[in-house]
């Protein structure tokens, strides 16, 4: 049975009553349709087998920027399941493919050009890359980023994003910006950039009246209790290990672990050195987190709000729900500037991960 296109399966989702219909979120569609076509026109049917010989050129992409919540991943992700089998296609965080880029590099160390090496071997298998959550926030991935961008455009790779913040303001601020300039004029010239935005955060009214948000706080008897008894009933009274789990080669420290359900307390999993590939790992194993003793965060601890940042965005990808206790509401953890715009993305997230299926 043939499926839908994008703008058809979209209305479908109104008429349905799965979402409602938002203008924005229209026009974002109606350039999901225009990719839609390129992709399966006569011309690109056989791409898989042209591109082992040649280069070709791709559908201009596409740059979804805009508020946390207003649907820009459900769109991202509507266009992807309507794609083809027979089209190449790839969906990935941006964590996990800047990861799986880093491991290419390690594999490809005495090659003269390496990014193009990897990005022909990978326009034999992918047509269109749709990367969610787009956002770079160091020199390394900005320079490789850069290179591998215009590597797309000489192997024919389409790339779909989404991002809270436009093209010009990617790695705002950063080291060596000037570095990164020529990728942003890459983005501006070959994907469409669409900003959807809007007064509502569709993610929050869906939990706007859920009364059973795990987030307990302060740090106190009380919230312990709490947590503890919800942790009995998702372990439904199973026998728990506290034994220490080898992550990467490095031992995480356990509070408990019982029946899909891990234990841990926030120095453990933010103020130690942990990174992307860790949270990954741990996502991959378990199906919700337990964490204790998160702190108010401030620029007095950057490198600890950071972490906790990311291991959100891994959490929310790996769809891990969340029980925490914390030292007030997760609205208010953090309460510096420099990542005040990174903490609201994560606590739209959050509405999400803290409340029962």
């Amino acid at each position: 049975m043939s499926k839908l296109s994008p703008k058809a399966q979209y209305l479908h989702e109104i008429e349905s009553g799965v979402i409602w219909r938002d203008e924005l979120q229209a026009q974002v569609v109606d350039e999901f349709e225009r990719l839609y076509q390129d992709f399966i026109s006569p011309k690109n049917n056989a791409w898989s087998v042209s591109r082992l010989w040649k280069k070709t050129t791709a559908p201009k992409g596409l740059y979804i920027y805009g508020s946390v919540g207003r649907g820009k991943t459900h769109l991202m992700d509507l266009f992807y399941e309507t794609l083809p089998e027979t089209i190449g296609k790839q969906r990935q965080h941006y964590h996990e493919f800047m990861l799986w880029l880093h491991h290419q590099l390690r594999q490809q160390s005495q090659v003269t050009n390496p990014l193009e090496k990897i990005c022909k071997s990978l326009s034999k298998e992918v047509q269109v890359l749709c990367l969610d959550e787009f956002l770079v926030n160091d020199i390394a991935n900005a320079m490789l980023l850069a290179g591998m961008l215009k590597a797309f455009s000489q192997y024919g790779i389409a790339l779909v994003t989404t991002s809270n913040v436009k093209p010009d303001d990617l790695y705002k601020d950063g080291l060596q910006r000037a570095k990164f300039l020529p990728a942003i004029g890459w983005i501006n010239t070959h994907m469409q950039v669409m900003h959807l935005d809007g007064e509502q955060d569709y993610r929050q009214q869906d939990t706007a009246d859920n009364q059973h948000e795990h987030w307990y706080f302060p740090i106190n008897d009380s919230s312990f209790n709490r947590l503890h008894e919800r942790y009995q009933i998702l372990t439904e009274q199973h026998h728990y290990s506290d034994a220490n789990w080898l992550i990467n080669d490095r031992e995480l420290k356990v509070v408990k672990f019982a029946h899909d359900t891990l234990w841990c307390d926030f120095d453990t999993l933010c103020k130690d050195a942990r990174n992307a590939a860790d949270y990954i790992h741990i996502a991959e194993k378990i199906k919700t987190l337990v964490i204790t003793n998160i702190p108010s965060m401030s620029v007095d601890n950057d490198n600890e709000a950071r972490r906790f940042i990311t291991l959100i965005d891994v959490m929310y990808e790996q769809e891990v729900k969340i029980v925490a206790q914390a030292a007030c509401h997760y609205k208010m953890i953090y309460s510096g500037k420099k990542m005040a715009f990174e903490f609201e993305r994560a606590a739209s997230r959050l509405a999400e991960l803290l409340v029962d299926s």
